[in-house]
């Protein structure tokens, strides 16, 4: 069934892009994807959950399968990471505000991909202290690229259809939650042990992160103007 499913999926996928494209008022207007900055957006926020909820995933295996924590242990382990929106995502506001778009999502991209690179350390008996400065990069990346891309997916749709615009966005970065945990966790099962998965995992969500910062680069998060500069 699930292969079935995967087979009609691109069918169903054309079938729905030619009827709104016939529609009168299409839940999806064809016109967001008639440049580059959106779809560029879209894939910027794909990448940037994919890389940080397989993270999110592979880190939460580790601790309590490998190391031994009970679940309230490996949340509290993992709570450095999740506390860091509170600094990273205020601070992304500001900066978009001040210099654009493209500066914190791009900073906040290379510094989650060092986060995740950080975690081929990662060992049986490596101390968490090590670990935790991979934690608080991954956290404070992703919460500093993720707002701003938001607001540059906005900027790059018309203003009519931004209602919808933002429903694009974040469909898509579900979908790249999704595949990340599928993607890791094949990892895992498929490279002869543990710590090769995890290795070939946070290469591959670090990958993503540089992806997407090549992405941001060349413009989806462009700059607008200050709107917080009087």
């Amino acid at each position: 069934m699930v292969l079935g499913c995967l087979a009609a999926a691109p069918l169903a996928g054309a079938l729905f892009w030619r009827l709104e494209r016939r529609a009168a008022a299409p839940a999806l207007p064809p016109r967001l994807f008639a440049g580059f900055r959106f779809p560029a957006c879209l894939a910027v926020g794909v990448l940037l959950n994919l890389g940080f909820y397989g993270l999110l995933f592979l880190t939460t295996v580790y601790f309590q399968w490998h190391r031994g924590f009970d679940p309230l242990g490996t949340g509290l382990a993992l709570l450095p990471m999740g506390a860091m929106a509170a600094l990273g995502s205020p601070l992304s506001g500001r900066l978009a505000a001040r210099v654009g778009t493209r500066a914190p999502v791009v900073a906040g991209l290379l510094i989650g991909a060092a986060g995740l690179l950080g975690w081929c350390a990662a060992g049986p008996h490596t101390p968490y202290g090590l670990l935790l400065p991979a934690l608080l990069a991954a956290g404070f990346g992703t919460s500093l690229a993720m707002p701003s891309a938001t607001v540059a997916a906005m900027e790059a749709a018309p203003e009519e259809v931004r209602g919808a615009a933002s429903g694009a966005f974040n469909a898509p970065r579900q979908l790249g939650s999704a595949i990340g945990v599928a993607l890791f966790g094949t990892l895992l099962a498929a490279s002869g042990g543990f710590y090769a998965g995890m290795r070939l995992s946070v290469a591959v969500g670090a990958g993503c992160f540089l992806a997407g910062t090549v992405l941001a680069a060349v413009g989806p998060a462009g700059d607008r103007a200050r709107a917080g500069r009087g």
